[in-house]
């Protein structure tokens, strides 16, 4: 299948790899079909969600644990539910600043997908994670 993504054209995806969001990422309702993209020659760390239908609509997602090494998730029951058995990913959203020191992540809400079943949804987490966690840590000024 070839769709036209935000950052890198048109690609060949393979409908097997669609993601099915059951529940819709906050604010984008009408996008519930998404791809994970890689991009190793610019970060390892990250992945893009790029919608199937909407070329415009992208995400940078990033492994929590890459950010906060002890990130630990208790998934409410009707997430779990949800998603159905199978082994699941987390991810977390960036929002990418100028400059890139200024950027952050959200760890209260990451996005959970299921590897077996294809389904995602965002959830809300009752752990006390903030909203905009610093992607990266300033060093300090000596």
């Amino acid at each position: 299948m070839l769709i036209e993504t935000r950052d890198f054209g048109k690609m060949e995806i393979d409908e097997k790899d669609i993601i099915t969001f059951v529940e819709p990422i906050f604010g984008f309702e009408e996008q519930r079909r998404y791809v994970l993209l890689e991009h190793e020659e610019l970060n390892p760390h990250f992945v893009w969600l790029q919608s199937v239908e909407e070329p415009m609509v992208c995400f940078v997602l990033a492994n929590p644990r890459e950010i906060v090494s002890d990130y630990q998730v208790t998934l409410p029951a009707g997430a779990i539910e949800t998603l159905g058995e199978g082994s699941t990913l987390y991810f977390v959203l960036t929002v990418i600043r100028d400059p890139y020191y200024d950027s952050t992540v959200n760890l209260k809400s990451p996005v959970v997908i299921n590897t077996r079943t294809g389904k995602a949804i965002q959830v809300i987490l009752e752990e006390p994670y903030p909203i905009r966690q610093p992607l990266v840590q300033k060093e300090e000024e000596a």
